[in-house]
């Protein structure tokens, strides 16, 4: 019987990724709905360190499975491909689900590929039907939701960063030890020979408190850097839309949106952002929304909880102005 749910956990120099925690929201309720037991696995050269990791005893989950070997010192992604298809194939699992990170990014379509099934890419939400698990995901360049289903077992899908809160569990999960059989072939064909951890910054938008969003309205990239700036002073994030990203003034991991990073903040300002669906979808769970922009009839002002009908660049002018007196 395929009574098992996994989801990968990332967990990489001794640190989990936060989006393996976020994917265990939907697949929980999943669970629970189908009467099946979800499980967070996660491939660790030191099984304690995993067992006494406060963030996964409150991870929302029936089940921590963990697969140790030394020879997970770094992330080979095709040793890693084989190990979890092994536990899949070995669990007769009904779903494999993936954080859309690095890593998820990566392993997902390697093991789709192996174990001869669909993956869909990009969940941002779940439906149940009477008979099936429906995926949601942006399709005709992001402006319709296309309810998609797998004819495949295990279904397997990449999940959308921050498309999900994360939940803490009432009751600490069940930690198991996954051996996996004796003929296994442990060998990666990928050498590490040196690695240097990268200069730039990680992206905490997804989890941010504050965000500051910057749109088409900010007219010119010296408005973008003012924007920057004041992130700097309030110690927040910055969020673009995609013409941004177009335009070079930000990469697509700063992108707000559909296929972009899903934020809740406490605070989001929008900065000359009209507010199309392709973005509002992707902050509309904001606690509280300021909207700056000099078009009164802007989706965006007439969603946020306070609209302030000026130019977004004059503001920051004043605001910063202010802020460094």
């Amino acid at each position: 019987m395929a009574d098992i749910i996994i989801a990968y956990g990332e967990y990489f120099q001794g640190r989990l990724h936060p989006a393996s925690l976020e994917i265990l929201t939907p697949l929980y309720e999943i669970a629970e709905k189908m009467k099946k037991r979800l499980v967070l696995l996660i491939l660790s050269k030191d099984k304690e360190e995993i067992k006494n990791s406060p963030d996964l005893k409150k991870a929302l989950c029936h089940e921590v499975w963990i697969v140790e070997s030394s020879e997970f010192t770094g992330f080979k992604d095709d040793l890693y491909s084989r190990v979890v298809t092994e536990v899949v194939r070995e669990k007769n699992s009904y779903g494999v689900f993936f954080p859309s990170t690095f890593q998820g990014l990566s392993l997902a379509p390697r093991i789709a590929g192996l174990l001869g099934v669909g993956l869909c890419a990009h969940v941002n939400a779940f439906e149940l039907g009477e008979d099936k698990l429906l995926m949601l995901r942006p399709t005709y360049g992001e402006n319709i939701m296309a309810k998609l289903y797998s004819t495949t077992l295990p279904i397997m899908a990449t999940i959308a960063l921050g498309a999900f809160p994360i939940r803490e569990a009432l009751q600490e999960p069940e930690f198991k030890e996954i051996r996996l059989s004796a003929d296994f072939n442990w060998k990666s064909k990928i050498r590490l020979r040196k690695f240097i951890s990268s200069k730039k910054e990680p992206n905490r938008l997804s989890v941010a408190k504050v965000v500051l969003a910057g749109g088409l309205g900010l007219k010119k990239r010296e408005n973008f850097e003012k924007l920057q700036d004041l992130a700097k002073h309030l110690e927040a994030e910055v969020g673009v839309t995609r013409p941004l990203c177009y335009a070079g003034w930000m990469d697509e991991e700063h992108m707000i949106g559909v296929s972009g990073v899903t934020v809740r903040p406490k605070l989001y300002i929008g900065f000359g952002i009209s507010g199309a669906i392709q973005h509002t979808s992707g902050m509309e769970n904001s606690e509280f929304i300021i909207a700056v922009n000099t078009d009164k009839e802007a989706p965006l002002v007439k969603m946020a909880h306070l609209s302030l009908i000026c130019d977004a660049g004059a503001l920051l002018d004043a605001l910063l102005k202010r802020l460094r007196v």
